[in-house]
């Protein structure tokens, strides 16, 4: 995945000219870039707070190493590198195929034939580092890259050699706990045997799609990697016997390399004959974007000395072709200089004479950005918690940390709090379920410490509910109750089991007291889908998007009360599940995101009205509303605003520049604009006339409202940024 330089990347490095982030953690960042002669390479670096650390040099250096020793063949050929530069780098062939994460993600679980294919290839890649007496130490998908050629292992960031731990602490485990061996996971020595017990942990994913030790916080998996039984549900059964053998917890029950290279595959064929067709075509793909990408950067913080010439809004702070030299073309580089700055260039009229249809256009500096991942596969549609200081996103798939809305600053960082499905907030509070350190421990539920994020003594303990069912939700929350989806019975790592049972709980806020509740269907085994994508309460209606195990979707609709349905109706529509649960609500009316733009009656479910005034045949984003008026973005037209009683007309989108549309999110009402999507970035209408401001370039993300600190939020995947609202 290509993201954009940020503004302090340099512009190349050791001679190579820096084109776009690879990915970056605590020890370096690594990048695509390009030597003069147009050889394109992944560059490696070390970050400037470590580089001075003689450890964490010997360190990169040993990995410089051992990426020479297994070489291009099963690796990623050396190409360049410095380890006592100032900053010191590693330049590699950039490997033409996606992660097999990615790859499984895509395609589904691997046939048999080309995990064969998979495991014979990293077997002999295993058995020629091994041959050096270097040892990987952090073999998982995510370090095995798949060529039309045969696999790559990369990432030899922990590897040494054989029986040398000079630089791991005593006592402490350093890999990835889901593909760990038992004697790594206890600080004790790693040798290839323990590399062999990962292969065969990244076999069983590429077969199955899960690890054989599931999924979920470090010390649960460490646990099961020391003494529980592989879960090898989904591997054939030819393949049992030496996956096995392989996870066995004694070192020296597992095969050799040579002998499990052997016994998986019979060395016909080229390796692209096994691979299935969708992978073959992303291999293609991903080698076409590496010409294809345009580079551009992330535009400059505002605390940042030219950031705050450009603030300050002076013209001649810097002239315009070397502030555009400095935004590049960067999508988000663009919506500081290309937008906001464009405002202050061109001096819109501020005339108070001037005629209404033709609004200055809203300032668009960037303010504020944070990186952030709300993780790979999201299990609920991402949104923010928004409250008057905080704005808590998701750092992680299963963590939380909470920003600044008026600067991004970053307030806290997960201390306590994890997954994102597990938390709601009621404005004032954020509420989170406890994560329990035993598998019989009840359901509990506390507050969050706004200061600290640390979660304090759970007010909520429901006996009968167990606390570590992944697939607990707190669904929403107002000041007098919390909406809790909670189940009984044994826990499971990947997904429900069909045993379990699961209800919809009503819990009074302040005393903890059941307030009411309903049972909910049971979920086949394995199933990932929560019981619910969204929920909110308007008044005495608590408003649900209800999703089936097979993936359909209902509108349903209780008495926040008792907990009674009142209603429920299939949630048409075609887009996807998450757009589809994107609902707007208020005290007459539900808005639901069916294709259509449609009210229907809070009280029975009934149509109020149908919106007849738009294009024949013109789609709907889901709608937004706000004052008595829906506001959604018409297929082409752009955002249309309708009268919330009757569903009359009254202003479609004027003078729009772009119109492409994107239906995939509602329209955002700030103050004085309405903000939606497009092919160009973001535009802005004006609220009291439509007329629409030029297109702003804008990433591609979701977009909410702060409106105590006149924050417009967007959030990404991987990250989050602040702009002004207006």
């Amino acid at each position: 995945m290509l993201s954009p330089l940020t503004h302090n990347d340099p512009a190349q490095l050791g001679g190579y000219r820096l084109i776009a982030r690879l990915g970056s953690g605590g020890m370096g960042t690594v990048y695509l870039a390009r030597s003069d002669g147009g050889r394109t390479v992944a560059l490696k670096t070390m970050h400037a707070g470590i580089a001075a650390d003689a450890d964490f040099r010997t360190r990169f250096r040993l990995e410089t190493d051992a990426a020479r020793i297994i070489g291009g063949h099963h690796g990623a050929t050396v190409v360049d590198a410095d380890p006592l530069a100032e900053t010191p780098w590693l330049a590699t062939e950039y490997v033409l195929g996606p992660p097999l994460d990615d790859a499984v993600s895509l395609s589904g679980p691997l046939p048999e034939a080309s995990v064969r294919a998979l495991g014979a290839a990293l077997a002999g890649a295993l058995a020629q580092l091994h041959g050096s007496d270097v040892v990987h130490r952090d073999l998982k998908p995510s370090n095995v890259m798949i060529t039309a050629y045969g696999p790559k292992i990369i990432d030899f960031g922990i590897a040494r050699a054989a029986g040398d731990d000079r630089l791991t602490r005593t006592g402490a485990a350093a890999g990835t706990p889901a593909f760990m061996s038992p004697e790594q996971a206890t600080g004790q020595e790693h040798t290839p045997a323990g590399d062999v017990f990962a292969l065969a942990g990244v076999l069983v994913f590429a077969l199955t799609g899960h690890g054989p030790f599931g999924s979920g916080a470090p010390a649960d998996l460490l646990y099961r990697v020391r003494y529980a039984d592989p879960d090898l549900t989904g591997v054939p059964e030819s393949l049992l016997p030496i996956l096995t053998r392989c996870l066995s917890k004694d070192p020296g029950q597992r095969p050799t390399t040579s002998e499990l290279a052997i016994q998986l595959h019979d060395g016909q064929g080229q390796f692209a004959d096994h691979l299935p067709d969708t992978l073959l075509a992303e291999i293609a793909r991903r080698a076409a974007e590496v010409w294809q990408y345009h580079p551009y950067r992330l535009p400059t913080p505002p605390d940042h000395a030219l950031a705050e010439g450009i603030q300050n809004g002076s013209p001649r702070a810097m002239s315009r072709r070397k502030l555009l030299a400095v935004g590049g073309s960067s999508v988000l580089g663009l919506a500081a200089v290309g937008a906001g700055t464009w405002s202050w260039l061109r001096q819109d009229s501020t005339d108070p004479k001037a005629a209404p249809t033709a609004p200055s256009s809203p300032k668009w500096d960037l303010i504020w950005q944070m990186k952030t991942d709300y993780g790979i596969s999201p299990r609920i549609p991402s949104a923010p918690l928004l409250l008057d200081n905080v704005v808590a996103v998701a750092e992680s798939a299963s963590s939380l940390q909470a920003l600044d809305p008026k600067t991004g600053k970053t307030k806290w960082s997960d201390p306590d709090v994890y997954r994102f499905h597990q938390v709601a907030t009621d404005g004032r509070q954020i509420y989170a379920i406890e994560y329990p350190f035993e598998e019989t421990d009840p359901l509990a539920i506390g507050t969050v410490d706004l200061a600290t994020g640390e979660l304090k003594e759970p007010f909520i303990r429901l006996k009968d509910l167990r606390g570590r069912l992944f697939e607990n939700q707190l669904l929403c929350a107002t000041d007098s109750a919390v909406y809790v989806v909670g189940g009984r019975g044994r826990v499971s790592t990947d997904g429900f089991r069909g045993d379990q049972s699961w209800f919809l709980l009503s819990l009074d806020s302040r005393t903890g007291k059941e307030l009411w509740t309903q049972p909910l269907p049971a979920r086949p085994d394995k199933s990932e889908r929560l019981h619910f994508l969204s929920a909110q309460v308007q008044g005495e209606h608590l408003v649900l998007v209800q999703q089936s195990a097979d993936g359909r979707l209902r509108l349903v609709v209780r008495n926040a009360r008792t907990g009674k349905s009142l209603w429920n109706r299939a949630l048409d529509g075609k887009g996807p599940a998450f757009s589809r649960a994107s609902l707007a609500v208020d005290e007459n009316h539900v808005y639901p995101a069916a294709g259509e733009l449609i009210a229907l009656n809070l009280r029975d479910g009934k149509v109020a009205w149908r919106f007849e005034e738009g294009r024949s045949g013109a789609a709907y984003s889901p709608p937004s509303v706000k004052d008595g008026v829906v506001y959604a973005v018409e297929q082409v037209r752009g955002v249309i605003s309708v009268r919330a009683d009757t569903g009359k007309l009254r202003w479609a989108e004027k003078d729009r520049k772009d119109t492409t549309t994107k239906l995939d999110a509602p329209p955002v009402v700030g103050i004085k604009y309405v903000y939606s999507k497009s092919s160009s970035g973001l535009m802005a209408a004006d609220i009291r006339s439509g007329v629409a401001s030029r297109p702003f370039k804008a990433a591609g993300a979701r977009y909410f409202t702060h409106e105590s600190t006149k924050r417009l939020i967007a959030l990404g995947d991987e990250y989050a940024a602040g702009y002004p609202l207006q």
